[in-house]
C-alpha cells in the first residue's frame, strides 16, 4: 500500500488553534439566531467531583503517614504544608516523578525510575520543552492526520515528513517505505490512541513498528505521545492494569535510552485545569531540555497541582474504569447514529474521546435557498461548503480536517473529514445525531426532487 509522503519545515510563527477556529464559526451562526451543537473541545466530561479529587489527596497524605512506606519516595518526599506554596523544583516535585515512574512501570511493564521523568506544564509543555533540543535540520517522522500542534511544537527549522496513513496509526510498512528515502531520522512521533481518528495499534501493529525502528535504525528516538493513556475501547475484556502492557521491542529501545514517552493527567482523570503531564524517558538530553525549557521559557507547576496529579495517578483508577464504561456508551451513539446515515461514515473509534467521521459523500448535494443561512442555494463541492452545511443547517460544529495535516499538504484540501467530540453531556451527543440525521433528510427530499 502506497504512503503519500510530504516534507514541511516549521516555521517560527504560530498558528491559530483549529478548535477555536471552528468554535468561531459556530458564534457566528449563533450570531443570526442558529442553535448550533459545539463538540469541538477534547476536555474530558463529567469531571471527577471534587469531593473524589479531595478523596484521593486525602489517601495520599494518610498513606504517607504509614510505616510501610517509611522508605518510599512517593510518599516521604511529599511536600510539607509550610512549603506548599513555595516553588516546585523545576524538574517537578519529588513525589510526584516517583509516583509517575512507578505508575508508568505498573501500567506498561517498562522499567522506569524517578530518574526518568521531569515533569511539565501539560502533555503539550513536557512535549514543547523536551523537543526543544532538536536543531534546525532534523528530521522527524510523524504520521497524518495527527494533532495540529504537532507542527507548530518542533523548533523552527526542524523537517517534519508527514506520512499519510488514512488513520495517523505509523505501521512498520510505511515506516520502512519512508526510512528508505530518509534514513536515521533524528526522531519518530507515534500519538495512540490517535488524535483525531481514534484508531489504535494492536500489541502486535504497536511490537512490528518497534521491531522496524530497532532493525533499520541505529540513534533514532521513538516519541510516544500517548495523552488518552488507558481510555481505550478494543481491549476486551477491560482490564485497566493491563491495557497499557507493552511489549519487549518497546522495552528493549526504553532501555537504550530510545524512547520517550509523555502522558498527562489532563484526559484520563479528567483534570485538564491542572496542567501537569510529564515525560518518561533515559534520554538524558531531553530530560535536560524540558528542565531547561521549565526554567527560563514554561514557568513551572503549582505544587498543589501536582500533588492533586500524583494522587490521581495513584487512586484515581476507579474514575478512568467508570468513565471508559461511560465514554462506550457514548461511542455507540455516535457510531449508531453516523451508520444511519446516508451521506455519512464513521470507523468505530478505538481510544480517545473523538469521532472521525467521514462526510465526503455528501460531495454534489444541493443545499435549498428554503434551508441555506443566505437564503439562497448553494452546492456542497468542497470541505468548506461541507462545513458550512454542518453549521449553519445541521448546528453541528465539530473540527475540520483540514488542519490535522501540516498547513501545505496535498491531503489537506481534499479531506472530508469531521472530528466530533463524543466527551461531551450525553443529551448533547444525542441532540447531535437528530441534527444530523434531519438536515439530511432535508438534503435527500430535496436532491431528489431536483
Amino acid at each position: 500500500m502506497s504512503h503519500p509522503i510530504h516534507e514541511f519545515t516549521v516555521k517560527s510563527e504560530m498558528r491559530d488553534s483549529p478548535t477555536m477556529s471552528a468554535a468561531a464559526m459556530a458564534n457566528a451562526a449563533r450570531a443570526r439566531g442558529k442553535k448550533v451543537e459545539v463538540v469541538t473541545v477534547g476536555d474530558l466530561f463529567p469531571k471527577p467531583p471534587q469531593s473524589e479529587v479531595e478523596g484521593w489527596l486525602e489517601n495520599l497524605l494518610e498513606d504517607a503517614q504509614k510505616p510501610e512506606h517509611a522508605e518510599s519516595e512517593m510518599y516521604q518526599t511529599i511536600r510539607t504544608p509550610d512549603k506548599l506554596y513555595a516553588y516546585s523544583e523545576t524538574t517537578g516535585l519529588p513525589s510526584l516523578r516517583a509516583a509517575a515512574a512507578s505508575c508508568f512501570t505498573h501500567d506498561t511493564g517498562i522499567a522506569a525510575t524517578s530518574q526518568n521523568v521531569c515533569v511539565g506544564t501539560g502533555g503539550k509543555g513536557a512535549l514543547n520543552g523536551a523537543l526543544a533540543m532538536l536543531k534546525p535540520g532534523d528530521v522527524v517522522f510523524l504520521a497524518a492526520p495527527g494533532w495540529p500542534t504537532n507542527y507548530d511544537m518542533f523548533p523552527a527549522g526542524v523537517k517534519l515528513v508527514e506520512i499519510a496513513t488514512g488513520d495517523g496509526i505509523l505501521r512498520a510498512d510505511a515506516l520502512k517505505g519512508a526510512l528508505k528515502k530518509y534514513p536515521e531520522p533524528a526522531a519518530i512521533l507515534i500519538n495512540a490512541p490517535c488524535n483525531p481518528t481514534g484508531a489504535n495499534y494492536t500489541p502486535e501493529e504497536r511490537e512490528a513498528f518497534f521491531a522496524t525502528v530497532a532493525e533499520t535504525t541505529k540513534q533514532t528516538v521513538v516519541l510516544s505521545d500517548d495523552p488518552y493513556g488507558k481510555l481505550l475501547f478494543d481491549r476486551e475484556p477491560y482490564d485497566i492494569h493491563h491495557v497499557l502492557a507493552r511489549g519487549e521491542q518497546e522495552k528493549a529501545l526504553f532501555a537504550k535510552g530510545r524512547l520517550a514517552c509523555f502522558r498527562t493527567a489532563s484526559k484520563e482523570y479528567g483534570l485538564a485545569g491542572l496542567r501537569v503531564g510529564f515525560l518518561v524517558t533515559q534520554h538524558a538530553g531531553m530530560l535536560s531540555s524540558l528542565k531547561k525549557w521549565n526554567e527560563s521559557k514554561g514557568g513551572g507547576m503549582g505544587v498543589e497541582d501536582q500533588l492533586k496529579a500524583q494522587a490521581a495517578l495513584m487512586y484515581g483508577d476507579g474514575f478512568i474504569t467508570r468513565t471508559v464504561k461511560a465514554l462506550k456508551e457514548k461511542r455507540a451513539v455516535l457510531t449508531a447514529g453516523v451508520k444511519a446515515l446516508r451521506f455519512a461514515d464513521m470507523n468505530d473509534p478505538r481510544g480517545t474521546i473523538y469521532g472521525w467521521v467521514d462526510f465526503a459523500k455528501l460531495e454534489g448535494a444541493t443545499v435549498p435557498a428554503s434551508i441555506s443561512e443566505t437564503g439562497e442555494a448553494y452546492r456542497i463541492d468542497s470541505p468548506a461548503t461541507m462545513m458550512r452545511y454542518l453549521v449553519n443547517v445541521a448546528g453541528v460544529c465539530g473540527v475540520p480536517g483540514a488542519p490535522f495535516y501540516a498547513p501545505d499538504s496535498p491531503q489537506a484540501a481534499s479531506d472530508w473529514h469531521v472530528r466530533i467530540s463524543f466527551c461531551c453531556e450525553m443529551e448533547q451527543l444525542k441532540t447531535v445525531v437528530a441534527n444530523l440525521e434531519q438536515a439530511e433528510q432535508q438534503l435527500v427530499r430535496h436532491n431528489a426532487a431536483a
